[in-house]
């Protein structure tokens, strides 16, 4: 999230004093928001430590200065950051929930935005803490102590308006965050331009001087646009000067926001299930979701990514990211909307089918103003291949039971797009892979078709076991980080649950009971459990028989 210009951190002395300006107050914030941030690979927990320091830092500063808008913009932004950080379980107090920090920090931009409009900083992180509300509600387990139960429609629908109501407030605030960042690259654009023209009309000026005086042309000065000074005072009544660079807006920047909004949209258009969709999604406000995104898609996305080569500052490695990043949002917002459409019975399983694959196929992006044209072949990110395999593993889990030859065959797609995926994944992100490889051998074991005969399944069983083991296996490389390795031990946790109830499905409860008196806790193991019925990868008579 964009960062407050803000002054560097006092040097130490042997003796610190109390801080007395509204400056020096937030130097005191600043320097215990950087030490979290030096420590943010190497122990979580200790910067999310130095992080709640700081915010209680800012609001100090607040009590003592409630003017101090830095200060404000900065405590709303580390309230967000701790939401996404992989903490412990234990690191926040008991009564402090994941939905109340995520409300803490929407409140804390929600107060920012409405004490300085029109700031775009402000509005893309505004933005996106209520992207991250609305994904929580989306996820949000409605019965977490109820092991034997499932979901009924009433209760996921009661879950997922609230999810609905706060992407709709996210896009439109990355929609006005759009609005002000178009203004200010136009800006941006015309001052480039006036200082080009004042460089072109210095260096004439140098020529004809220097050439009086039997000199030569000097080259023209390195200007740096977008400065601004700010004072700071001292104890002493000194005053230090600094200067505060305010990051010109980019072709880059236009693309964060446009690509931020597009998540939304595929977020809102992903609440529509086999048992919701008609209750959310009427007939026009489909029309409207998908006219808002394609515009999203066709004016912003694809232009700007097709634009992004022209780019002074944006080197091979990170220009083919940013291309595959927007051809993969495209992508996944199309498979997506091929979903709903199915639950709306706006569409077939052979069209649906058809637009996973038209959706990640290889796409050109040509730059609007030359004939550039671009190539990205998705089939080369490991991400895309994923995303591609779960688009496929959705398929065939909805239509396993009334065709179940097709669930058959685009699970086997899925699959081969899983071990591609392997391949190429860094090792970071191959525990994550190989779970999902587990999960989709479990969904193809339930696959109602004459080749998935017993002697299958034992074998497609042995695969998902192997495949959970791999994901324990990989994610003790070494290589994975503080950040990553938060997210890679819940992926960890559940692979051994699921190879625990795999055995528990053959009759054999001694994998839970170890996982039991290992330290997993029971609410764990039966929200995992509950949602792999969900999602079709253990039959629902497992249930009764864990429990």
């Amino acid at each position: 999230m964009p960062k407050r210009p803000f002054p560097p951190p006092a040097r130490r002395k042997k003796t610190p004093k109390a801080p007395e300006t509204v400056d020096e107050y937030l130097a005191v914030a600043v320097e215990l928001e950087e030490s979290g941030e030096r420590w943010r690979s190497g122990d979580i927990a200790k910067a999310g430590r130095f992080f709640v320091q700081a915010i209680t830092a800012y609001e100090t500063t607040l009590a003592r200065y409630p003017d101090s808008f830095d200060a404000r913009y900065n405590r709303a932004r580390l309230l967000y950051t701790l939401t996404q950080l992989p903490l412990p379980s234990n690191f926040f107090p008991a009564d402090s929930t994941a939905e109340g920090r995520l409300i803490a920090a929407v409140e804390a931009h929600k107060e920012c935005n409405e004490l300085e409009r029109d700031s775009s900083d402000v509005l893309f992180n505004y933005g996106q803490t209520l992207s991250s509300l609305g994904e929580f509600y989306a996820h949000k387990d409605i019965n977490p102590d109820d092991g034997n139960s499932h979901e009924t429609a009433t209760s996921e629908l009661k879950r997922l308006l609230p999810a609905k109501e706060a992407l709709e407030a996210a896009w439109q605030t990355l929609q006005q965050c759009l609005v002000i960042q178009e203004r200010e690259y136009k800006a941006t654009l015309a001052q480039t331009a006036a200082f080009d023209n004042d460089d072109y009309q210095n260096d004439n000026d140098d020529v004809l001087m220097d050439a009086d005086d039997g000199g030569v042309k000097l080259p023209p000065s390195r200007r740096s646009s977008g400065t601004s000074s700010r004072s700071s005072g001292s104890g002493n009544g000194n005053t230090t000067q600094w200067a505060a660079i305010v990051e010109p807006t980019t072709t880059a920047t236009l693309l964060d926001t446009a690509l931020a909004m597009l998540d939304v949209h595929t977020s809102i258009i992903g609440l529509g299930g086999a048992s919701t969709a008609t209750s959310i999604f009427t007939e026009p406000y489909l029309n409207e979701i998908t006219s808002n995104a394609d515009a999203t898609l066709t004016s912003y996305i694809l232009p700007l990514a097709g634009k992004l080569h022209t780019e002074p500052d944006i080197d091979g490695t990170a220009l083919a990211e940013r291309e595959i990043e927007a051809a993969l949002a495209r992508a996944n917002y199309l498979a997506e909307l091929a979903e709903l459409r199915y639950h709306l019975s706006l569409t077939t399983a052979d069209l649906w089918e058809a637009a996973i694959k038209s959706a990640f196929d290889t796409i050109t992006l040509q730059n609007p103003e030359d004939t550039t044209i671009r190539t990205v072949d998705l089939s080369t990110s490991w991400m895309a291949l994923c995303d591609r395999s779960t688009a496929y593993a959705t398929l065939a889990a909805t239509v396993s039971a009334t065709t179940p030859t097709q669930s058959w065959k685009v699970a086997a797609i899925a699959a081969r797009d899983l071990k591609a995926a392997t391949d190429l994944a860094p090792d970071k992100a191959r525990p994550e892979v190989y779970l999902a490889r587990a999960n989709l051998e479990l969904l193809r074991t339930l696959i109602p078709v004459a080749v998935n005969t017993d002697t299958s399944r034992s074998l497609l069983r042995k695969n998902a076991g192997v495949y959970c083991r791999n994901a324990v296996a990989a994610a003790s490389s070494g290589l994975i980080g503080a950040v990553e390795g938060g997210k890679v031990k819940e992926v960890v946790e559940e692979a051994r649950i699921k190879e625990a109830l795999i055995g528990a499905e053959d009759g054999s409860v001694d994998g839970v009971q170890s996982l039991l008196a290992g330290g997993v806790t029971a609410d764990r193991i039966r929200a995992v459990l509950r949602t792999a019925v969900e999602d079709g990868l253990f039959s629902r008579e497992l249930l009764s028989k864990v429990w």
